[in-house]
Parts: C-alpha cells; sequence; structure tokens
C-alpha cells in the first residue's frame, strides 16, 4: 500500500505534509537502517544507550522510502528533502504500523496469551499439542521457536520485536492457522510489542523474582505482567 494510506491507520501519526514519498508504495518495513532495501519505511527505534532514529540517513540511502524517527533523532539530524516523520513515541508507533501493514493479523487466530516468570515454554506447548490434536490448526510463538503447520524457525527472543512478530502472525494466517499460542514475556508488555493482538485467552502462571535488571523492583515486574490482562 502507499504510505499515505499506512499511515492513515496508524493512531499515533497525524500527518501534516504533503512529501511526494507519501504517494510511495511501501514493499516492506525495517528497524534495521543497514537492512533496509528499496520500498521499506524505516522505523527508527530508540534503544537504551543509542537511537536508533538518528541512523535514517543511512537507511534512506539504502533505498527506504522514508524514516519514522523519534523528535529528539529529526531534530537531531535534520531533513533536508528527505521524508523523515517525527512522532512522539516510536514504541507505541512501532506497532501500530507493523500492525496495519501486515493487516492485522493478531485479530485473524484465536490467540493465546501465557506470561508468567517460570513455565511459559511448557505452558505454550501443551496447549499446541491439544489444540492440533483436536484437529485445529495452531501456530505457537515462544523461547524456542516460531511453528505452524509446514514451517519451524529458531527463536532469537521469547516473544518477537513488533515488526517480526506481525511478519510471523501474518505468515501463520497464510499458512491456516487458527489459533496462536504465545510466550508473552514482561519486556515484551512493557516495550507494547504485542500491540494489535486480540487474545482470546490469558494465562499467568507464576511470578517469581527475575528480571530486575529491566524491572525497577517485584511491584514494577508485576505491573508489567498484569498489562497482559488489561
Amino acid at each position: 500500500m502507499k504510505l499515505r494510506e499506512l499511515l492513515a491507520k496508524v493512531p499515533s501519526i497525524s500527518l501534516t505534509n504533503n512529501h511526494p514519498a507519501l504517494e510511495t508504495e511501501i514493499t516492506g518495513l525495517a528497524t534495521n537502517s543497514h537492512a533496509c532495501k528499496t520500498g521499506d519505511l524505516f522505523l527508527g527505534m530508540p534503544g537504551i544507550r543509542v537511537d536508533g532514529g538518528e541512523f535514517w540517513e543511512s537507511a534512506i540511502a539504502n533505498g527506504a522510502v522514508a524514516a519514522l524517527v523519534s523528535q529528539p533523532a529529526a531534530q537531531k539530524h535534520q531533513a533536508k528533502n528527505e521524508c523523515v516523520i517525527p512522532v512522539a513515541d516510536m514504541t507505541q508507533t512501532c506497532p501500530e504500523v507493523a500492525t496495519a501493514f501486515y493487516d492485522y493479523p493478531g485479530q485473524k487466530m484465536n490467540m493465546v496469551g501465557i506470561t508468567g516468570t517460570n513455565g511459559k515454554t511448557t505452558t505454550t506447548h501443551l496447549v499446541e499439542f491439544l489444540l492440533n490434536n483436536a484437529q485445529l490448526p495452531t501456530a505457537l510463538f515462544g523461547t524456542l521457536y516460531a511453528r505452524w503447520p509446514g514451517f519451524e524457525e529458531t527463536a532469537a527472543y521469547t516473544t518477537p520485536f513488533p515488526v517480526e512478530l506481525q511478519k510471523q502472525l501474518a505468515q501463520a494466517v497464510a499458512a491456516g492457522s487458527k489459533y496462536g499460542v504465545m510466550e508473552v514475556s514482561s519486556h515484551s508488555l512493557h516495550q507494547k510489542r504485542v500491540w494489535g493482538c486480540s487474545f482470546e485467552v490469558a494465562v499467568f502462571t507464576n511470578l517469581t523474582q527475575d528480571h530486575l535488571d529491566y524491572h525497577k523492583d517485584m511491584d514494577d515486574y508485576f505491573e508489567a505482567k498484569a498489562l497482559l490482562f488489561r
């Protein structure tokens, strides 16, 4: 779809310019400036140490049609004729864009989300087995791999980042999956990676001391887990 059409579906973006690139067809999404290809939309994600949006020039040089970046990144490296669109919260905008680009795949399966410190992998496998045994084609997304009928790939993260997650969900839907069973980490909930996934069932296994290098305390850790149920 054209960039203008895609961004019109993104709640957190309100277009105020009329750049010619808005009429260009978007053929892919990329969060790594070096991995951008012709036709991609670059999503510059702020990190703990570096704001990926600062590399929008590299992304466009590699073929990206346009770049969505944080406001600080846009101010630090100001565009001349390039289509660089600053947004208030890339953590929110990224999953909104990915969900719209892949046509809301997380709403086309019956989704089961499982969170908790321990037991997520075991529980997702049990649910996957039961659903497949009931002749209900099921996709699994978790720590070990993403898999669905006819496909299996080793996972890099317990819960993928938004662009990869929505791409996998779309592939699973295209392969005929009717159910999706997902390990949902506290990091992914806090970072809004699963935004756009409509979980019909949410499971909480347990909460024990872990990930306090990321969450400031146990209450903060619990609040992140609780986001799955809100």
